[in-house]
């Protein structure tokens, strides 16, 4: 019966007022005269309208019924055919009769129709436009709430993604005493959202890809990008929540890791970009803790400000630490993004160690590794800009200026000029050439630090990788990278020759 069809085909509701005559073609209608396409007179019929109800004894209950049972474009019964035996509500059969509706017009447009037929399911569609028109509203009210519903739902999955890198290894120049190596580092990370607008990331980690033996004793120049020796322990390595508070500011709660990223698209990835931890980011980013609270702000669709706030030992309740004790940093970035191919970063940086100033990376001397309270003030100016769809070009500058508590003042600085290829050979592949100078200290006030006040020399960091993507989650990255003079001394004692070159074949896993 026609109040059963209503639910067997409600999947399939689409409502329309249009005329169904504005389907047919030019051949469908040559043999149809004007005027038998306008309303014939049915003066002995009472209008649809006058009633509350449609009865199967009403001409229009009687009239679907039989076009349905002409076309079976729909069916009530598993026989195929459309029954009905008791009234229903005018709502009940203008669905019925918009299903029909939609359905012949369809059907109109590879098959033919009586001339009468058409007559009468244009006499329904008028009568019933009112209804036909409230049910639209209707549907269309109720599919805007199911959007904020869904919209605002707490989603029971999270993602997870993962990655494994394995990497064969070795370092050439007198005196570096290392074997090839073949390393691993796993990494798996959770992201779940219970807005749609808010993020949660837990990332775990794992590793046995040590330094080399020569960065302890004789530079920090020329470390793998991946280097994470945690004797394969899993540790956590970022636990963060980030949701907004208006409709330009986030705001994130890191109790474990950071979330300021350098402008440096192509390289910053450690599976996939830079081999080495140089080429991935400027050092001085090295400098912000892990562990912390920070905001950002679009000031307009182009420009963002980045505020951050992290200790390294936030979590601990100890005298001499806590959020606001021990070491921390605060930082500042400007990022501008005026097209999707070009990026421009300011980032600043104030930082305080009881040690050292720890970037891991470049000279001995730059690290300052006095013993001492060391209070940093980093400045950075970095760029990204993709030329062309398979060139871009990039780099950065970065200086400290730095203070040893109750010894003096120091400047350490650093640059970078990236050349990048994407799509280089195929889809996904990448070249990239990094050339810069890793930290150096170019000068003291009030201390000397091994005797100087700077470094001798100055060594340039040239690296040169290609990305080769197998599959869509498979890679390996073969590269090189070459440090004209370690420890920005072009006499070194503890090397036969004045060079140092790190080989490594990285394939990365993504899942």
């Amino acid at each position: 019966m026609l109040f059963l069809a209503l639910f067997q085909l409600a999947d399939s509701l689409v409502f329309t007022t249009e005329p169904i005559l504005t389907e047919l073609s030019s051949q469908q209608t040559r043999s149809l005269p004007i005027d038998s396409l306008v309303d014939k007179p049915m003066d002995r019929v009472p209008s649809v309208s006058q009633l509350s109800d449609v009865k199967p004894t009403d001409w229009a209950f009687q009239e679907l019924q039989s076009l349905i049972q002409r076309y079976p474009i729909l069916t009530g019964y598993p026989s195929k055919t459309f029954q009905g035996n008791r009234a229903i509500s005018r709502y009940e059969f203008a669905t019925t009769l918009n299903t029909f509706l939609t359905s012949l017009q369809q059907h109109i447009k590879t098959q033919k129709i009586d001339r009468e037929d058409l007559v009468i399911a244009k006499r329904l569609q008028t009568e019933f436009s009112a209804e036909l028109g409230m049910l639209n509203l209707r549907v269309y009210s109720l599919e805007t709430r199911v959007a904020q519903l869904e919209n605002r739902q707490f989603s029971p999955t999270a993602n997870l993604t993962g990655e494994v890198i394995l990497a064969i290894s070795d370092d050439f120049g007198g005196g570096t005493n290392n074997n090839l190596a073949l390393q691993q580092r796993t990494q798996l990370s959770l992201r779940a959202s219970f807005t749609g607008e808010d993020k949660l990331r837990i990332t775990l980690r794992s590793g046995n890809v040590k330094q080399f033996s020569y960065v302890e004793n004789l530079t920090n120049e020329g470390r793998l990008g991946f280097d994470t020796d945690s004797d394969n322990r899993i540790e956590l390595s970022n636990l963060s929540y980030q949701f907004p508070i208006s409709d330009r500011v986030n705001l994130l709660i890191a109790p474990e890791g950071d979330d300021v990223g350098a402008t440096n698209p192509f390289f910053r990835d450690r599976g996939t970009g830079s081999i080495s931890r140089f080429g991935c980011q400027n050092p001085i980013y090295r400098l912000v803790e892990s562990g912390g609270i920070g905001l950002e702000y679009e000031l307009s669709d182009e420009l963002t400000l980045s505020l951050g706030y992290y200790n390294g030992k936030a979590e601990s309740s100890e005298a001499g630490e806590g959020l606001f004790n021990g070491n921390y940093s605060a930082s500042a970035k400007l990022e501008f993004e005026p097209t999707e191919n070009f990026k421009l970063g300011l980032l600043y940086i104030h930082s305080y160690n009881d040690s050292n100033l720890k970037t891991g990376t470049g000279s001995l001397r730059s690290q300052l590794d006095l013993d001492r309270p060391v209070v940093g003030n980093s400045y950075s100016l970095e760029a990204s800009w993709r030329l062309a769809p398979k060139f871009a070009i990039g780099g950065w500058v970065g200086l400290t200026n730095a203070t040893a508590i109750d010894l003096g003042k120091a400047d350490v600085w650093n640059y970078a000029l990236t050349l990048v290829f994407p799509d280089l050979g195929k889809e996904g592949n990448l070249l990239g050439v990094i050339v810069g100078q890793e930290p150096k200290l170019t000068g003291t006030s009030g201390f000397l630090i091994n005797g100087r006040r700077n470094d001798p020399d100055t060594s340039l960091h040239v690296e040169t990788f290609y990305r080769h993507q197998i599959r869509d989650n498979l890679s390996i990255t073969p590269g090189l990278i070459w440090i004209t003079a370690p420890n920005h001394n072009n006499n070194n004692s503890d090397l036969v020759n004045s060079d140092l070159v790190v080989l490594t074949v990285r394939t990365t896993f993504e899942f």
